[in-house]
């Protein structure tokens, strides 16, 4: 078990029992508090000298330091550290440099209460400031160390921004004949290379990305002196502009059958588009774009569905030949200018720079139409595929290629399950005439809450239900899928959230259950909010409402696209005592990635991670071993969608916490479901 850190703390104090007494507090709350008295300034300016410390609590009626004589040494001192002062009376004014924690009485319950709150968010805010010094000392230092590695580099490697020189190191200035790169600074790169390679050199620097090679030339190194040279180009950013990094190294064996090589190794050998390495790098690229350029992009993802089964049918050759024609297809239908890449097995994704995303949805489907139609004819008789796709955008926002992907894995997914009739069609086929259909429904009050209970393996008192929402219209429920993607766009979401969360705490407020538990799914829009808990907080006030009643729930896709904004919003929760579960955990490819990051206390599985599981031992030990590791980090799991009662004793048998699924009880307006059987669950009840 890890140890707790201990919080060094200076007090300020003219009772000695009163120190006793805010540090039997601070420990009673979970904290490991070493302190000290401080008996005037000149100790409290050694004790500053020698030690680093957490906080200061100081007694504002004490006669040893005066507020204002704190507020001095702290600011000549120059510590970042957090002064409390205990005993102000509200609304005095306080140095800037110390906190009124509004605490006069450390015997009343509320107030201690408030004080610990104040000094975790203290220390909390404390760690980030510290956290974030360690990280700019660390850039700095690579920084450093980059620069010293490129100066000594034996490589001739320079930086260009508008075709003029901004850095060149050593070895480059000394293979063009100058003394420094300081002599270069703002030389035209073009005048270093001979007359007869100019047209190809400049070509060559305004799409490098196009190039699958590096681009030979014969530089001027001397008066009349004439090299051959091989030139790298990568767009990087340098001293906060967009600059080209180029390195050049001597020509030397045969070029173009090292420049063919080079092509291939970024190539798929049966498609030859692109592989997956160099997608990601392209990707990565088109969201420096988006960062220096304001040049948004789209990745467009079609899948083959089927693909296996026609393989194990037909066999591989004729697998690759579908792969083959596919890439051919795609490659009349894609835009000019797009980047066309196999993603995997059978997986192609087209990189495009756009920023209409109704355009893109369009495009998609155009495309998407075209690929089936071409492959239907070339497939065998009796042979069957569909087309599956999904999109996301790159923005100067958004993260690593890797999640680029996901999402629009995601959203894959969510087009496939519409298509497929998993979720009801409405006449609202526009998204514009069911953006109107959603304001339409806060006026007319449409809106309907359904409640799933989520069932404990093992003996529990508490009886939990999912909070879910439906949309009524014309005698049929609208699915969220539906409808809470466009309410997300248009900023909708969290109106959507509050509504759900005020009624919520409506039902708890009748039922008066202290037993009953709500989970109440969140959008994007009320995370990202700064509003959203504090609307909360309030209203769990005026409705009487304790945070044990409600745990909110967030999807993994938005702790991936937004991370620092998630963290932000639980240690909120954490101040607020308010339980986090995670849902659909699984659906990235590095899920415990940023576990560590959220507060949670409950984790829902995706319903990836529960496929097969009754006949497929791999993916069984897979089950396994997620939860395994769940619990080691101290979280319970809940496995949702469960249709089939056989699947229990395989989920017991995983130490799976909770269950949830349509054969216990389906989505309905009612809380009755009983959560007390006489009968026991084993292992021989399934037999």
């Amino acid at each position: 078990m890890d140890q707790k850190p201990i919080i060094n703390v200076l007090i300020i104090a003219d009772v000695l029992a009163d120190g006793e007494l805010l540090i039997n507090l601070l420990r009673k709350a979970g904290l490991s508090v070493h302190a000290e008295a401080v008996r005037d300034e000149d100790y409290l300016r050694e004790r500053l000298h020698i030690k680093t410390w957490d906080l200061l609590f100081i007694f504002a009626d004490n006669k040893h330091i005066s507020l204002e004589q704190l507020h001095t040494v702290l600011r000549e001192m120059d510590q970042d550290l957090p002064a409390l002062a205990i005993g102000v009376a509200q609304g005095s004014a306080l140095p800037e440099t110390i906190l009124n924690t509004c605490v006069g009485n450390l015997q009343n319950q509320q107030q201690c209460a408030q004080l610990v709150s104040i000094t975790r968010s203290e220390l909390g805010n404390l760690d980030v400031r510290r956290c974030q010094r360690k990280t700019s000392a660390a850039l700095r230092e690579l920084q450093q160390r980059y620069q010293l590695l490129l100066d000594s580099a034996s490589d001739a490697v320079c930086y260009l921004h508008e075709g003029l020189h901004i850095y060149a190191n050593q070895a480059y200035a000394s293979l063009f004949g100058y003394h420094d790169g300081a002599e270069l600074r703002s030389v035209p790169f073009l005048d270093l290379v001979d007359e007869q390679d100019v047209e190809a050199v400049r070509q060559f620097l305004r799409d490098p990305q196009d190039a699958d090679r590096g681009c030979l030339f014969h530089g001027i190194t001397g008066p009349d002196s004439r090299t051959r040279l091989t030139m790298e180009c990568t767009v990087v950013p340098y001293e906060d502009e967009r600059s080209q990094q180029v390195i050049l190294r001597p020509a030397t064996g045969n070029i173009e059958m090292q420049s063919k090589i080079k092509a291939q190794q970024s190539k798929d050998l049966v498609t030859n588009l692109l592989n997956r390495n160099s997608l990601l790098a392209r990707i990565d690229q088109a969201i420096a774009d988006a960062i220096y350029e304001h040049q948004n992009s789209v990745l467009l993802l079609i899948m083959i569905t089927g693909f296996e089964e026609f393989s194990t049918l037909s066999g591989r050759p004729a697998a690759n030949m579908l792969l083959t024609d596919a890439a051919r297809l795609l490659g009349k239908s894609a835009p000019k200018g797009s980047v066309l890449s196999r993603c995997s097995d059978n997986e192609f994704a087209i990189l495009l720079h756009t920023a209409r995303s109704s355009r893109n949805e369009k495009l998609l489907d155009t495309i998407c139409a075209s690929l089936g139609e071409g492959l239907q004819k070339l497939l065998p008789s009796g042979s069957t595929i569909t087309i599956s796709s999904g999109l996301a955008i790159i923005n100067e926002v958004s993260p690593a290629a890797e999640t680029i992907i996901t999402r629009a894995r995601h959203s894959l997914t969510m087009r496939d399950m519409q298509n497929r009739g998993d979720v009801p069609a409405d006449p609202y086929g526009t998204p514009e005439q069911m953006y109107q259909r959603l304001e339409a429904a806060f006026e007319n009050e449409d809106f309907v809450l359904v409640f799933q209970p989520v069932v404990s393996l093992k003996e529990d008192e508490v009886q939990r239900y999912e909070v879910r929402i439906r949309l009524q219209d014309k005698g049929y429920m609208i699915y969220p899928p539906r409808f809470l993607e466009l309410a997300n766009q248009h900023g909708l979401g969290e109106r959507i959230d509050r509504w759900v969360a005020e009624k919520s705490l409506q039902v708890l407020q009748e039922r008066n259950d202290a037993s009953l538990q709500l989970i109440v799914n969140l959008t994007h829009n009320s995370i990202v909010s700064p509003d959203f808990l504090p609307w909360l907080q309030q209203h769990m006030h005026e409705k009487r409402q304790t945070a044990n009643h409600i745990v909110l729930q967030i999807s993994e896709l938005d702790i991936v696209s937004s991370p620092d904004e998630v963290n932000r919003f639980c240690q909120q929760l954490q101040q607020l005592r308010i339980n986090l579960s995670i849902t659909h955990f699984g659906c990235t490819l590095t899920p415990f990635k940023y576990l560590p990051h959220e507060s949670a206390a409950y984790v829902k599985l995706d319903k990836s991670l529960l496929e097969d599981i009754g006949l497929n031992l791999v993916q069984r030990d897979k089950l396994n071993t997620t939860v395994n590791a769940l619990h080691a980090k101290g979280l319970l799991v809940i496995a949702p969608m469960i249709d089939q009662i056989n699947l229990l004793p395989l989920l017991w048998q995983a130490n799976v916490n909770f269950v949830q699924g349509n054969f216990l009880q389906e989505p309905t307006d009612k809380l009755d479901f009983s959560f007390v059987q006489d009968e026991e669950l084993t292992l021989d009840s399934f037999r």
